[in-house]
């Protein structure tokens, strides 16, 4: 089950914003600089990437590769590990914190949302988690990370899945909602 939680406890009514005001000049600023700089440099620029992520509080190791179309929302809330890949036109919806840890690979236009509202309240507050993906993981094309999910070192998330629930290591999922279709064995050849 994924823990979730409010992303502020004092949101008025449902047209509040719950984020501060220091926050929301910082996310639209790095929106302007990724637009202008961080997208629109060429694919091989990755340390000139990594270096305007760090600069807005990412934690993103050196031998990281993102793509310049990959669409990081909140920087701060970043952490990638070393070797881990962001592929072309992936989206990091990081309204919470997200862990990319050491050879993970996210494929093209794969979107990674770490935000819901509660709909059981009239305020619709907005509720995140923390999304962790262990290393050497692979999360094929097209496929949907929900809030708060952990997915487990050496899994295989299937392109367009839908995944709604934790993924166990060494395993690979498929489908709308991601499930179990068989363990991951790797040769060592």
């Amino acid at each position: 089950m994924t823990k979730l939680r409010y992303k502020s406890t004092n949101q008025k009514d449902a047209f509040t914003s719950p984020w501060s005001l220091n926050e929301v000049i910082l996310i639209r600023l790095w929106n302007i600089v990724w637009r202008i700089f961080f997208r629109l440099s060429p694919k091989y620029f990755r340390y000139w990437r990594i270096f305007l992520l760090r600069l807005f509080g990412a934690k993103v190791d050196w031998s990281a590769f993102i793509y310049p179309t990959a669409k990081i929302y909140i920087p701060w809330l970043l952490t990638m590990e070393g070797r881990s890949c962001l592929g072309p036109y992936s989206e990091v919806y990081n309204l919470g914190p997200v862990k990319i840890k050491n050879f993970a690979t996210i494929s093209q236009y794969v979107y990674i949302c770490n935000g819901t509202h509660d709909l059981s309240d009239s305020k619709l507050p907005l509720m995140i988690g923390d999304i962790l993906i262990g290393e050497n993981v692979f999360i094929g094309a097209k496929a949907l990370i929900l809030p708060g999910i952990k997915i487990g070192d050496g899994a295989v998330i299937g392109a367009g899945s839908v995944v709604t629930k934790d993924v166990e290591s060494y395993t690979i999922v498929g489908g709308n909602p991601a499930r179990f279709l068989k363990k991951r064995l790797i040769n060592s050849k």
